[in-house]
């Protein structure tokens, strides 16, 4: 039996259909409860009067389907509402008459019970229907509000039992305020249950005339499908002959699209082109602009500082046509010499200008300043007195620059600070350096409480050409020109704060430049030599099979980069170099090993060394380099070469 396809069920509106069936389903479930609570009794206790009472259960429960399933709906919940209530008042008499001794708990767990009972009308009826839930809900309130009246005239009474708690009837009252809360948690829960439902059903009714009006409209598009079928025919043959106008326009279209692509292109590579030219054409320009101020300046200085030593020379040469006199002749000869010497100091200044404008070595090294300073300070003669100088490099300790430029900055800066130092109080340097992380510099300070200038006056002739602000002392007013120069090539900054009677501060900014580690200076089909910074190494890539005119050609450059940088180590790629005849190695020992061990070599990395095409070379240069104090280590890889000079540049850090 199915209690919940029931035809008649069926037939009920769509809220009435729910309730039956869920009383169906409760009813099921409670027969079977009772129906096992029965047999777990009869097993444990036999067959008693329980037993019989829960199969009465059982029997009621089926009733109310069996109603439900005749039609009788109301009936059969009536029923289900109402037996529950009816039986715990029967259960609850009977148990007191046949089991006296179970106390007097069965005064209390049967108001419970009836309190339960009160929630089942409002599971199994609805809103309109509310006479059936008043009537159910009527009825266990007769049950509780007779509860004891019934016990006493029956003579099962509390108080007629023996039982003395006083507050018992205190116990009435708590039952019927919990039936009035549940009275009223009932009809409001049916009430928004109920305005829930007609909002479905409005809502239902909405939907279900929006689908009436889509039938009309789908039964309309039938037609209209219909008269499409009968032109589809007629367009066919169109589609056919526009196909093949298609596929040529598509074809038309790809032509057009892909040289559309190109002419994107070739548009972008030329804004990349002209954008690169604008920008040289405007660093040229400014360079123009610049060297022409620069020669101009250039130029008046020739003009002013050689007139004066040609004139002089000029007069004394005419004066020395008229002299007679041995001791006329030899004092004119003396001032001849010294005119001669004060236009060959000229001269020499000049070229250390032009020298500078003109320098053919811009490769950046990695300088550790405190090496630098020391060096200049052992230069000038001076000890490092921490009373005197004080250095600190720990933020910043070195930066890449081109050696000697940065070697002539601070020799100028720092012999100018004791130069120019004040006689009233004792000299204090402090040459120190730091980062400057979003500008992406390195600053250097050099600053002394010496003589200082005024800004105010002699600011825009600072770095000019022959300026001098004390005449004290001798000098030529060419050092910050050169410092401002050597900076400018450098693509570096130079600021300066000075006061007089208070000291000045230089403070140099250096770029951090990128791909230091490969700055090519020199390459043909041969060979290819760049210098890494990082590790202060010239490195060395053999191309291809070299010739002897070529393989000297290239050692002739590396050993003027020696000379220049003193570089520690070099580094030589010789996969493809190819086999290099006897009087070719014997040059490069005699020529170029020794004079770069005298410069400072001592560490050689060779890739590819090891190859037996070169053993005997290698051999000889095992020899060689043991003699002269240099370290020869071979490798598979220029990185695995890179990472052995680096441990060195490391402990020197």
């Amino acid at each position: 039996m199915n209690p919940f396809s029931n035809q008649n069920i069926q037939k009920l509106p769509g809220s009435a259909e729910r309730l039956v069936a869920t009383t169906n389903l409760l009813a099921l479930l409670f027969a079977a409860l009772a129906l096992l609570l029965g047999a777990i009794n009869a097993y444990t206790f036999g067959f008693q009067w329980l037993f019989l009472l829960f199969a009465a259960i059982t029997l009621t429960e089926l009733g109310v389907i069996f109603l439900n399933r005749k039609g009788m709906h109301r009936a059969g919940r009536l029923l289900f509402c109402l037996v529950p209530t009816l039986l715990t008042m029967v259960i609850t008499l009977f148990d007191k008459i046949v089991l006296p001794e179970q106390g007097y708990v069965t005064y209390f767990d049967s108001r419970y019970f009836l309190l339960v009972t009160t929630v089942f009308p409002a599971i199994v009826f609805d809103w309109p229907e509310w006479k059936y839930i008043v009537v159910c809900l009527a009825f266990t309130f007769l049950c509780i509000v007779f509860f004891d009246p019934i016990h006493n005239l029956l003579g099962l009474g509390y108080y007629q039992q023996g039982y003395n708690i006083p507050t018992y009837y205190h116990v009435n009252h708590i039952v019927f305020i919990a039936f009035l809360a549940l009275l009223i948690a009932v009809f409001v829960l049916k009430w928004r249950d109920h305005q829930i439902t007609q909002k479905l059903i409005e809502a239902m009714a909405e939907q279900e005339k929006s689908a009436r009006a889509l039938k009309d409209r789908n039964r309309r598009l039938e037609q209209l499908t219909h008269e499409m079928e009968s032109q589809q025919e007629e367009l066919v043959q169109q589609q056919e002959e526009l196909r093949a106008s298609y596929e040529m326009l598509e074809h038309a279209n790809r032509m057009i699209g892909e040289q559309r692509k190109k002419l994107h292109q070739y548009n972008t590579e030329l804004e990349r082109l002209v954008k690169e030219k604008s920008e040289e054409l405007v660093h040229t320009n400014e360079e123009l602009v610049k060297t022409n101020n620069e020669l101009r300046q250039f130029s008046f200085t020739v003009s002013h500082n050689l007139r004066g030593p040609v004139a002089r020379l000029l007069g004394l040469a005419n004066l020395m046509k008229h002299a007679r006199k041995p001791e006329d002749i030899h004092e004119l000869s003396g001032y001849i010499h010294k005119s001669a010497t004060e236009l060959d100091n000229i001269l020499r200044d000049l070229s250390a200008i032009i020298d500078i404008r003109n320098d053919l070595y811009r490769v950046k090294e990695k300088i550790f300043l405190r090496e630098e300073v020391e060096r200049i300070l052992q230069l000038m003669n001076v000890k490092p007195d921490p009373e005197t100088i004080e250095i600190n490099f720990n933020e910043a300790p070195y930066v890449y620059a081109i050696r000697p430029m940065v070697h002539s900055v601070l020799y100028n800066l720092i012999s100018n600070a004791f130069k120019y130092r004040s006689p009233d109080h004792p000299l204090k340097v402090i040459i120190r350096s730091y980062l400057q992380p979003v500008a992406g510099k390195i600053m250097v300070e050099v600053a002394d409480n010496g003589l200082g200038i005024d800004l105010k006056t002699q600011g825009q002739n600072i770095f000019k050409l022959y300026k001098r602000f004390h005449h004290h002392v001798p000098g030529k007013g060419l050092g910050l020109y050169l410092v401002k120069s050597q900076m400018d090539i450098m693509g570096g900054k130079v600021e300066v704060k000075s006061e007089p009677g208070l000291g000045t501060a230089f403070r140099l900014l250096f770029p951090v430049p990128a791909d230091v580690d490969k700055q090519y200076f020199f390459e043909n089909e041969a060979a290819q030599l760049y210098y890494d910074a990082n590790i202060n190494n010239t490195v060395i890539v053999w191309k291809r099979n070299v010739t002897s005119a070529e393989y000297r050609k290239v050692f002739e450059v590396v050993y003027e980069t020696l000379k220049t940088y003193n570089t520690p180590g070099w580094i030589a790629d010789l996969r493809n170099q190819g086999v290099i005849q006897p009087e070719d190695q014997q040059w490069f020992i005699e020529n170029v090993l020794k004079a770069a061990a005298h410069n400072g070599l001592k560490r050689i990395g060779a890739v590819g060394f090891a190859d037996p095409v070169r053993k005997d070379y290698y051999q000889r240069m095992q020899k060689i380099t043991a003699e002269l104090g240099i370290e020869l280590r071979v490798f598979d890889t220029i990185e695995a070469a890179v990472a052995w000079m680096i441990q060195f540049d490391l402990q020197k850090n």
